[in-house]
Parts: C-alpha cells; sequence; structure tokens
C-alpha cells in the first residue's frame, strides 16, 4: 500500500567515515604534489627545486616558496594575477584555484559556486568573448569533476567494505507490523487526513495475514558517486532498486554528473534566453536525459503513495528541481528526516542538524501548506548512526 524512497546524499557517506567531501579530495590532490616539478592540467610550478614535504594545501604550499621567494606571482594563461612578481605558479585551471582557496577559510558547494561564477559571466555584457570564458569554465569543471572521480575509485572505494554499522542496517530493514498498536505508531509519520483514508485496510491486511511490512517497495534514490548502501546493506532490503541518480564511479553508461539543477533559480531563464546550448551544458537537468534513471524515478512516485526517508542529503538549492517534483508530487505523503546529533554544539549552539534540513526541504516547496503536513516532526524522526572507528 506504501512504497518508501530514501534519498541518501554525502551525509550518509560521511556517517560511514568516509572522505568523500570536496575538501577531502582538494587535500589529497595537495599532498600529492611532492615538488616543483610538478605539472598537470591543474597547475604547474615554473621555478625548481623546491620539495613540499606534508603539505596539504595550496596555502601552505604558496608559504612555503614565500619564505625564500618573498612575493612572488601566481599565472594563469590569459593573465597575470600579481603583477611585477617572480612569476612562481602557472594556474592551468583558474576555477579550481579559486575553490581552493576558499575551502581553506571556509566549507564550500562546488556546484553553487559554479552557477554563481557562470551567472557574473553572463553579466559582463561588455566582454565580447562570454561564450568563449563559459565554455572555459565548463571544460575546468570537468577536468575537476574527472579528477574527483579518480579520487573516489582509487581512495575513497576500497574502504566502504569495512564501514559496516549495526545501527544503520537496521534503518534499512524493513519492519514488521505485528498488531493494531504498531499500525497506529506507524500512522503517527502521516497527516492524520491520509492516516484516516488508509488505517482501515492496513488493518484488514494484518488480519489476513497475522503480520506485515511497512513497505511494498523501496527505491534508494543515490545522490552520490558512491554506492555504500547498497554495497553495505542490500541484505537488510526487499524489493528494492537504487537509482544513482548523479552517476556511478566508473560507468560510461551512467557517468557522474558534476553540475547544478536549479531551474526554478530566478536567474535560470536568464541563461536560457541567451541561446547557447554549451551555457546549459553543466545543468543536471540535461545530464539526467542520458539514462533511463529519471523516468524510472518518476515511474516509482507516480505508480502508488510513498514516504521519503531522508539520510544525509542536506537538500541544499543545487538539486532543487528534482527535490521540489519528488516532495510536491501527490503521492508523497510524508518526509522523514534522519539528523546527524553533533558530538557538541556547533557554532550556532545546535545539537543535531534536524531543524536545518527541514529549513532547506521547506525551500523546495512552492505551497508551503504542503510541506507542513507532509513532514515528520522531530520526536517522530531518527538520528542517522555515525559510525564509531
Amino acid at each position: 500500500m506504501i512504497n518508501r524512497l530514501i534519498i541518501l546524499g554525502n551525509g550518509f557517506d560521511l556517517s560511514h567515515k568516509l572522505k568523500t567531501k570536496y575538501s577531502d579530495f582538494i587535500e589529497n590532490y595537495y599532498s600529492g604534489i611532492k615538488d616543483s616539478s610538478w605539472k598537470d592540467d591543474l597547475l604547474e610550478f615554473v621555478i625548481p627545486g623546491y620539495v613540499f614535504d606534508n603539505m596539504n594545501s595550496l596555502k601552505e604550499i604558496m608559504d612555503h616558496m614565500s619564505s625564500s621567494l618573498g612575493e612572488f606571482s601566481i599565472m594563469h594563461p590569459e593573465k597575470n594575477l600579481h603583477i611585477n612578481r617572480k612569476p612562481a605558479i602557472l594556474l592551468r585551471n583558474h576555477f579550481f584555484y579559486e575553490i581552493s582557496r576558499k575551502i581553506e577559510s571556509n566549507w564550500v558547494d562546488i556546484e553553487i559556486e559554479y552557477f554563481n561564477k557562470l551567472l557574473n559571466l553572463l553579466d559582463q555584457t561588455s566582454s565580447n568573448n562570454i561564450y568563449d570564458e563559459i565554455k572555459k569554465l565548463n571544460k575546468e569543471v570537468d577536468s575537476i569533476a574527472e579528477k574527483f572521480e579518480c579520487y573516489l575509485f582509487e581512495h575513497v572505494k576500497s574502504q566502504i567494505g569495512v564501514k559496516y554499522n549495526e545501527k544503520t542496517a537496521q534503518l534499512f530493514e524493513d519492519k514488521l507490523i505485528r498488531d493494531s498498536e504498531s499500525i497506529e505508531e506507524f500512522l503517527k509519520e502521516f497527516p492524520e487526513s491520509y492516516a484516516k483514508t488508509i488505517r482501515y485496510d492496513l488493518l484488514k491486511v494484518l488480519k489476513d495475514n497475522n503480520n506485515m511490512t511497512k513497505f511494498d517497495e523501496t527505491l534508494i534514490l543515490n545522490f552520490n558517486y558512491t554506492n555504500t548502501a547498497e554495497e553495505l546493506y542490500s541484505d537488510k532490503l526487499k524489493n528494492y532498486k537504487t537509482i544513482n541518480i548523479h552517476g556511478s564511479l566508473n560507468d560510461m553508461e551512467n557517468p557522474i554528473n558534476l553540475g547544478f539543477g536549479d531551474e526554478m533559480h530566478k536567474r535560470y531563464s536568464d541563461i536560457e534566453e541567451k541561446n547557447e546550448n554549451e551555457y546549459l551544458r553543466l545543468m543536471k537537468s540535461f545530464a539526467y536525459t542520458n539514462t533511463d534513471n529519471y523516468r524510472e524515478l518518476f515511474n516509482f512516485i507516480e505508480d502508488k503513495v510513498f514516504q521519503v526517508h531522508i539520510m544525509g542529503h542536506s537538500c541544499g538549492i543545487s538539486d532543487r528541481t528534482l527535490l521540489n517534483a519528488i516532495f510536491e508530487n501527490k503521492n508523497c505523503k510524508s518526509i522523514k528526516v534522519f539528523y546527524h546529533n553533533y558530538d557538541k554544539k556547533n557554532s550556532k549552539s545546535q545539537n543535531d542538524n534536524y531543524s536545518e534540513v527541514v529549513r532547506n526541504v521547506s525551500r523546495h516547496f512552492n505551497q508551503k501548506t504542503l510541506m507542513r503536513n507532509k513532514i515528520v516532526n522531530k520526536s517522530l524522526s531518527s538520528e542517522l548512526p555515525q559510525f564509531k572507528i
């Protein structure tokens, strides 16, 4: 009678102590630069002879070089960022340089940074080479995505198998309902208007079968490039399917998709009106058309009533178009957040991220009344367990 749609985000991998953040990737990249003979499609060094031991960021490398060089220049093919200084580093990917510097001082969402950069280029109306600039930006993002995929495959994928967590496994298990009291507990997670329509049917099924499971089918909608849930917990799942909506590692038929997915953004129409396909190339909706994933997702949510379980997805705006289609679908009756309990209060004096995720979820609703009816309150929600090393 009821299906389950599990939405997995990067927080799910992080709950398993997997280093899947962009900052992990960038730190790994710079720690791999051992001396100034380094050269690839992201950067190269102009001055040989420098050794970089135990350095994990561009800032550490630059500080080390400046201790003997003093002030020096960082160049990229189009321009010199510091005129009249000794050239030392040549940037081959300026977007990677920008996110490297931002990550050093704060957390950064690469997909939002990309979209903001795209808009900034579009707003340069006096420029005659906007197309070339955007094409260059897109190529830079392609290069970063390729290296990020290699990082995940070489440094993260092999770690998944040893991260099994029994408490997390219980979240995937479809619990049996053995009595009417269990039915009432379950129905508390749904609006009463819907609970009234299904209560009798659930009681009848229970009477005819003595026990029943909460859900008929489960769809795991995985926004990660890794496939952690299926690798670790498939034995706990019955009648399930996984859709890797943003692609999978080393999968030519479903390549990873690093881009932006908020067609509801007020500036999105500005991009469309430029009538240049290159400007839209890294919008996620177009990547969805390369596989059957999007169609299979909508077949699932249009088929019957479902409850959403959010595990580790922040529900940020970079996926707003897709999440809006799920949350406002008539068959979506309930949204349950599995929140992260902090070891100690964060800078906002919060013990967990439940309210933060709920606020983000609300941004995906055009009809706010629907949102308030669908979200399961915190007392009925659950913690997303953290893997203990």
